[in-house]
Order: structure tokens, then sequence, then C-alpha cells
């Protein structure tokens, strides 16, 4: 009996000593369960932390979507104004564009000539702008816009591929001179509270408003005003070295001013050739331009003054002459039809220039257009009429455009123009688009026509 009892003591000592054993262990394999789930658990929140920085950097990537620019607007050009591209969480880099072809037919005075073109309707482009937050309300921007050529594929102002008596160029976007990639604008400044300064090369406020509240079918089309009246009252359009200032708009009212330094002449007397000679004013002048709309009515009236950029010794001038004009523009919708209107006045003065070179020295200039809708497009038409009142006689032209525009989406144009340029027995100017070459009068008194269809689309 004792030795079975000894036997069953034993095996219970067995049993307790298994117990013992079996319940550090088990322990144990729940202390690594637990260690495991944490470990697991700070994983899982080390990802999403992670995942939160990806995608919090992932807003900084660049990345292109559409946007709309023809003509830089008053805020553009202290620019105008166009979100797209974005280096930031919120929108600070745009770029942007027009991309413009058309095939023409036009006569200068060596008979009918077919030609691929780009730049009708208005001028091909690619910019790049941007706006960075400073601090409240005050921002730094920038702008960056080159001139293209879509048929030659020629960029700024780099050398063209022209024919013979096909040299003439419509836009100062496209010279066939110098080494300029972004011919258009290029600029630098601050937007503040009271207005946005900017520096570099940028368009005058007169050249805007001749564009805009001036003309109804705007800065290109054979028959444009916004092509012919700039250059024949010796408006500023572009201006190098220049200072532009455009407030904000109160009651519907806005400024835009501009100075310029001028060609940055590094001499303190006259220079240069007898019949090129220049001095360190080369250039230098201002534009004012003052905005109004209200509804249905836009208006301008802008003023410029600027030094020539050379003159003629060898015509007995004696310095550099005076460019300086003012024109007023309106544009009023009225509901079934568009009409604009513009007067321009300029003269180049002083320094014995209007006996010497002569050409221009007193020039007015005046312009009606209007637009109506029709089967789901636009009719456009034009009428412009120069007096050149200078001491070289039958300088004259008159100009006249018709236009047909049809929205196939937002940012896709079809066109198709018509225009003549009815030069006086003296006269000799070349009929103008949006950007193109076009063809050298072959002789004064000659009048050139042409038609054009194309495609114009912006991003």
């Amino acid at each position: 009996m004792a030795k079975k009892f000894s036997v069953q003591k034993n095996k219970l000592y067995l049993l307790f000593s298994i117990l013992a054993l079996s319940i550090p262990a088990s322990a144990r394999a729940e202390s690594e369960i637990e260690a495991l789930r944490r470990e697991v658990a700070e994983q899982r929140t080390l990802i999403r932390n992670l995942m939160a920085t990806w995608e919090a950097q992932k807003t900084t990537q660049v990345s292109i979507s559409p946007a709309n620019e023809a003509i830089p607007s008053r805020s553009s050009t202290t620019p105008a104004p166009v979100p797209a591209l974005s280096v930031a969480p919120t929108p600070a880099l745009s770029v942007y564009g027009v991309a413009d072809v058309d095939v023409t037919r036009t006569n200068s005075g060596y008979g009918y000539k077919t030609n691929i073109g780009s730049s009708g309707y208005s001028a091909s482009r690619l910019g790049i702008k941007g706006e960075k937050s400073l601090r409240p309300n005050i921002s730094a921007v920038y702008l960056m816009e080159a001139g293209l050529a879509l048929n030659t594929g020629v960029v700024g102002t780099g050398t063209l591929s022209t024919g013979l008596n096909n040299n003439v160029a419509s836009s100062g976007g496209l010279t066939s001179g110098g080494s300029q990639i972004f011919s258009r604008q290029i600029y630098a400044g601050l937007k503040l509270p009271f207005g946005a300064i900017t520096l570099g090369r940028q368009y005058s406020g007169s050249y805007l408003a001749s564009v805009a509240e001036s003309t109804t079918l705007g800065a290109g089309l054979y028959g444009s005003s916004g092509t012919f009246l700039p250059v024949v009252a010796s408006m500023p359009t572009r201006l190098n070295n220049s200072m532009v200032y455009v407030s904000p708009k109160l009651s519907g009212f806005s400024a835009h001013l501009t100075v310029t330094s001028g060609a940055g002449n590094n001499v303190n007397t006259v220079a240069g050739a007898p019949t090129n000679a220049t001095t360190d004013r080369a250039g230098r002048g201002a534009d004012v331009a003052m905005f109004y709309s209200s509804g249905r009515l836009k208006t301008a009236i802008t003023t410029w003054n600027l030094r020539n950029a050379s003159f003629n010794v060898s015509q007995r001038e004696t310095g550099l002459a005076t460019r300086k004009g003012f024109q007023v523009g309106a544009g009023y919708d009225l509901g079934f039809a568009r009409v604009n209107a513009t007067y321009v006045v300029g003269k180049i003065a002083g320094a014995g220039y209007e006996n010497g070179t002569k050409s221009l020295s007193d020039v007015s200039g005046w312009s009606v257009s209007g637009g109506i809708p029709v089967a789901g497009g636009t009719v456009l038409a034009s009428f412009t009429r120069v007096d050149d009142k200078s001491l070289l006689p039958d300088r004259g032209a008159d100009l006249i455009g018709i236009a047909y525009t049809y929205k196939l989406f937002d940012t896709t144009t079809l066109y198709g123009n018509w225009g003549r340029l009815l030069n006086k027995r003296n006269a000799s100017y070349s009929l103008p688009n949006g950007g193109d070459l076009v063809g050298t009068v072959a002789m004064p008194g000659f009048n050139p026509s042409g038609s054009m269809v194309g495609l114009n689309q912006t991003f």
C-alpha cells in the first residue's frame, strides 16, 4: 500500500513539475506575441506617416493642366494674365500658350502666292508665369513668353526661313534678327496691396488697349486696326528695360504705367554713323494708359512720349526726335452684336526730324469694327483709315477686313479671313496679320490683298 502511495506521489511530483515548466514557457510565448503585436502596430504607424508625407510631397511635383491665354491682359502684364503648372500646394506656376496655323493666299505685287503660316488669328507663343505668396497680400510674380513659328520651328527672333520679297514681320515677336528667346515678354516683380510692379521687357498699356478695347478683330487677322495703327502712329508695343505699374481696379477704373530707361547706351556724346547717330537718351520715355469697364462697356485712353533710337545727321537732324501721341478706344456689347471704335494721333517731332527723315512725323487714324453672331460663329468686319500729314505727300492708307470665326471648343477656334490695304500713291504698307511674315509691297501705291483659313488653339 505504501509502495502504491509512493508511486502516486511520484506521479503527482512529475505532473506538478511539468506544469511548473509549462507556465513560464506559456508566459514567454505570450510575451513574444505581445511584442510582435506592438512591433506590427509601430510598423503600421510608420507606414501611415510615410504615406502622409508622400501625399504631401506629391502636391509639390509639377503637373500640367489646361489654361487659356491669348494677349496677356493688363493684370497679367503686370501680367495677366493662368493657372496650370503648380510647384506648391497653392497654384504658383502656369504654362500657357497659343498654337496657330494657317494657309494664306496673298498678292503684294508679285502675283498671288500660297503659303503655310503661323500666327494668323493671333501670334503663336509659349509662356511660363508664376506667383509665389511671400506674406499676406504680397506675392512675387514672373513671366517668360517666347514667340513661336509653327511652320518653321523658329523661336523668338532667331534667323527666319524667308523667301525673296517675303521678309516683313507682322509682329515684333518675329523680326528676323537678334537672339532673343523670350522676345514677347519677360519680367519679374512684386504684387502688392496697392498694385503690381514688374521690371523687364513688357507690353505698353497703349498696345494692350489697341488690340482689346479698340477693335473687334483683336491682335490678328487681315484688316485689324490692332496690327496697323500702332505702327503708323509710332505707338510703343513692347519696351525693353522697362518698369510697369498696374493699379488695382477701383470702381471700374485701372491704370497701367510704363517707364523705360531706353537702349542703355553708355556714351556721353553723339555716337554712331552719320545716318544712324545716337546718344545715351535713346529710347527713353514713358507710356500711360487708363482703363474703365462697367457692364457691357469698355473704354481706354492712353498716351506715350519716348525718344527715337537714332537720328540722321546727313539729313541735318541735330538730335533724337520724340515719339508722342494719344489714343481713345471703346467697345460695347449690344447683346446681338459687338462694336468697337478708336481714334489715334501720333507724331515724331523735334531736332529737325520733320524736315529731315519726315516719315510719319504727323499721323492720325481711326477705325470702326463690329461682330455679329451667325450660324454658331461670329462674322467680323473692320474699316481703318490713316491720314499722314507729314511733308511726304500721299502716304495715307485705308484698311479693310472681313472674317468668320467658329469655336469648336472653348480653346479651339476655326477662322477664315480676307483683307485689303489700299495704299495712296506714295504709300507702300504691307498687309499684316497676327504674326506671319508677309510680302513686301512691290511698288508704292500697290494695294496688297489676301485671304487665309486657319486653326487657333490656346492652352
